[in-house]
């Protein structure tokens, strides 16, 4: 039995060298038309299956002195190319990841947009915009509710009072006043805002998605880049235009609208599994997106 052993040990160096030369043989082989592994653990494998083989005893036993030194050069050179090619795919790795996070950040920000256009779409109509041409002309159309309120009530003339006396108005209605008070309408607007004046406005005005969210000023006081309509329905970074669709689902016994758009070209590898960015889904009432921030 201590034979036995005493033999084994000297093949233990090839044994492990074979176990993972064989393990990332078998994982580069795993490899399928969408998630295939990088050449160099195909070369990996061969060169650790290789010194396995000349580690064993049986092979050292017929090399003489010449060879050795030939496969000690050999495998010194394919350990420094191997070095070289495991440092260089760390670093482009390094680098691929961070052009995806920044392109992948800006494709994520045009699906917000998008969902944010659709979501104002839903509040007004009750309905997702079923093309992007429709969502387009409801963005720019003045149809988006904003209420208008200026001065406050107070003890002296509450709500009710003012009322009844005539004291709510609407912003149109500054104008004719502050001409039957005999001043300016700007006067006027300035004694509301500043709450010395009876007069309080209540009114409800109608403004464009796109003045409120996508206008030029809009999206610097957001922190947001640019954005024109006609590149809305399109992925900033290939120009495909973003595939959209609209549904119902029954919940609690009521027909909710739903909807899903997703990025048809996610940015990637070639011959790699890709996550397509999207929000919404047409089997669920939500409008999630699938992006971790």
């Amino acid at each position: 039995m201590e034979k036995f052993f005493n033999e084994i040990n000297k093949y233990v160096i090839s044994i492990l060298l074979f176990l993972g030369g064989f393990g990332f043989l078998a994982k580069y082989l795993s490899g399928d038309a969408l998630e295939s592994q990088p050449v160099s653990m195909l070369l990996a494998s061969l060169a650790l299956i290789a010194v396995g083989i000349v580690a064993m005893p049986v092979v050292l036993e017929k090399l003489n002195q010449t060879l050795y030194k030939v496969l000690l050069a050999v495998g010194a050179l394919a350990a420094a190319g191997l070095a070289y090619s495991v440092f260089y795919s760390v670093d482009e790795e390094i680098r691929f990841q961070e052009t995806q996070k920044r392109i992948n950040a800006t494709t994520i920000q045009r699906l917000k947009d998008i969902r944010a256009a659709q979501e104002s779409h839903l509040a007004v109509y009750g309905t997702f915009a079923e093309t992007f041409d429709s969502l387009i002309r409801f963005v720019q159309a003045p149809v988006v509710p904003v209420e208008f309120n200026m001065g406050s009530f107070h003890d002296t003339l509450p709500e009710a009072q003012s009322h009844e006396e005539g004291f709510v108005i609407k912003r149109d209605d500054i104008a004719a006043i502050a001409e039957e008070e005999g001043m300016t309408e700007k006067e006027l607007f300035d004694l509301i805002t500043s709450d010395l004046s009876p007069y309080k406005v209540r009114d409800t005005l109608y403004t464009s998605f796109y003045a409120e969210n996508l206008a030029p000023e809009a999206r610097a006081a957001q922190r947001l880049p640019q954005v024109s309509l006609d590149s809305l329905a399109f992925n900033p970074y290939t120009g495909e235009r973003f595939v959209m669709k609209t549904g119902a689902v029954e919940v609690g016994r009521v027909w909710q609208p739903t909807i899903l758009v997703q990025d048809p070209t996610p940015f990637g590898r070639d011959k790699v599994k890709k996550d397509t960015l999207r929000f919404g889904s047409l089997m669920e009432a939500h409008r999630d997106g699938n992006w971790r921030n």
